[in-house]
């Protein structure tokens, strides 16, 4: 049986149920599903995966299920590639390295067999009221879609995978902004043509499906072989319904969008709120014609809280630690790229320090993939995962005359509000780590015997541990 959505939700079951939360009560697409996650996340300091089974549509009707939040928890992105719940930090990102760098070729099946074939619309048959796109910020132009797009690359190249947002406009018509990466280098080799791009958006799929949307896959490269490595197995493709076999889209999908971004097309798209925590500005973008939808009978309509915890940039981590590793050979001891920078525009770099100048190298190479802001490079000895611990680093062996530098007129992002356009950015990196060559102060600590042979509940029952929890700063 092929890995899908509904082989990783009855994994999450057996192995992390707590982070599964089903709601059957109606709730409506428009703001609702999204305010109860903010209000999760903002009085109860919470992150599940929520499952929605009662939600309406973009006509009102109810009915609809919608899933959520699926990796607002880094426990569940582990799952999804084969880990351990507790494996989240360091084995997490080495892992989606290592498998994003592999390929494994998907298989062709035939559309009889396919289940994202179940049902079947095309042409005027085709109204995307018909389906729970969500609605997701205040200021919002529209509902929005926002998971994987595909586009093919030219010349025989395989399959583009990438997260972009897709308005929704009419029953048959969506607006597209793209960043200047791979799909709009695609669409703007067709547009020079005049000729449309075919494109496929993927509303649901293994939680591993998507991760390839999300990494950084060196040109050229099929991306839905990527996929296939980090599902372990072969995607399944079967042909469109639009291009037949000259474009083939995932079998085992929930729902598949089929359509065109028309050349020389630009219509006001946006608002939308982005994964910087800030309303990306509404702008003239191209438009998508759809030509037909294709879905399981009982689909789940997957959704990504963009603007939250579940912006899907881990992708972008593992790469970080993929050209790190790279420059320093066997001396990279951690990445993290954290929230608080909204996981695109900080990095914390753990390093084993074996001369004056591997930070700056470090920082110089994770500086290659772009957006970065802040680079802070630390000692191996400090938990790169714990911005405690790197706060500490950086107040007890960093001196800003001496450790700090910036790099100016670098790629930024243009959803950076900080940035002027054409979207150009600084980087500062913070040297955290101790000088060799003198003597340098030790850490305080106990005995690391006694904290493995101690328990603190042996000493605290656990029902007064759950109600000393701190204040949060």
């Amino acid at each position: 049986m092929a890995r899908d959505l509904r082989d990783y939700l009855n994994l999450l079951e057996q192995k992390l149920q707590t982070q599964l939360l089903q709601i059957d009560k109606p709730i409506d697409a428009k703001f609702e599903v999204t305010t109860v996650l903010t209000l999760l996340e903002e009085q109860y300091d919470r992150y599940p995966a929520l499952l929605l089974t009662n939600v309406r549509n973009v006509k009102g009707d109810l009915g609809q299920r919608v899933l959520t939040n699926m990796t607002a928890d880094r426990r569940l992105i582990a799952l999804a590639v084969d880990l351990e719940p507790e494996q989240w930090r360091q084995e997490l990102t080495t892992t989606i390295a290592r498998l994003a760098s592999q390929r494994i070729e998907p298989v062709l099946v035939d559309a009889s067999t396919a289940p994202v074939k179940e049902a079947v619309r095309k042409g005027q048959e085709v109204d995307l009221q018909d389906l729970p796109i969500l609605t997701h910020h205040e200021m919002d132009g529209n509902p929005y879609c926002t998971l994987i797009n595909v586009v093919k690359k030219p010349d025989g190249l395989g399959y583009n995978l990438a997260y972009h947002r897709n308005m929704y406009k009419d029953q048959r018509k969506l607006g597209i902004h793209m960043a200047p990466f791979h799909t709009f280098a695609i669409h703007h080799e067709h547009e020079q043509r005049n000729e449309p791009t075919p494109l496929v958006i993927v509303h649901g799929h293994h939680p591993a499906f998507n991760l390839a949307g999300a990494s950084m896959s060196p040109w050229p490269c099929d991306e839905y072989a990527v996929a296939g490595a980090l599902l372990g197995e072969p995607v399944r493709l079967t042909p469109s319904e639009t291009w037949g076999d000259a474009f083939m889209v995932p079998a085992d999908a929930e729902i598949v969008i089929e359509g065109q971004i028309l050349p020389r097309v630009r219509e006001p798209e946006g608002p939308f709120g982005e994964w910087t925590g800030y309303y990306g500005p509404q702008r003239q973008n191209p438009v998508v014609e759809v030509k037909a939808v294709t879905h399981r009978r009982d689909y789940i309509w997957v959704d990504t809280n963009i603007g939250h915890l579940d912006a899907p940039n881990i992708g972008w981590e593992a790469e970080v630690y993929r050209r790190v590793d790279d420059t320093l050979q066997g001396t990279l001891r951690g990445v993290y790229c954290p929230y608080s920078g909204r996981e695109g525009f900080h990095a914390y770099i753990a390093i084993k320090k074996l001369a004056e100048g591997m930070p700056a190298i470090a920082a110089c190479a994770a500086q290659t993939i772009g957006f970065l802001k802040l680079i802070i490079v630390v000692d191996e000895d400090i938990d790169p995962y714990n911005e405690k611990e790197v706060l500490f680093a950086l107040a007890t062996r960093f001196q800003a005359d001496q450790d700090l530098n910036i790099l100016k007129n670098v790629r930024g992002s243009v959803l950076d509000p900080s940035s002027l356009y054409p979207p150009s950015s600084a980087t500062l990196f913070l040297d955290a780590t101790k000088p060799l060559g003198r003597p340098y102060m030790e850490r305080v600590g106990v005995p690391k015997e006694l904290k493995q042979r101690i328990s603190v509940e042996d000493f605290v029952p656990s029902e007064v541990l759950d109600a000393i929890k701190p204040a949060r700063y």
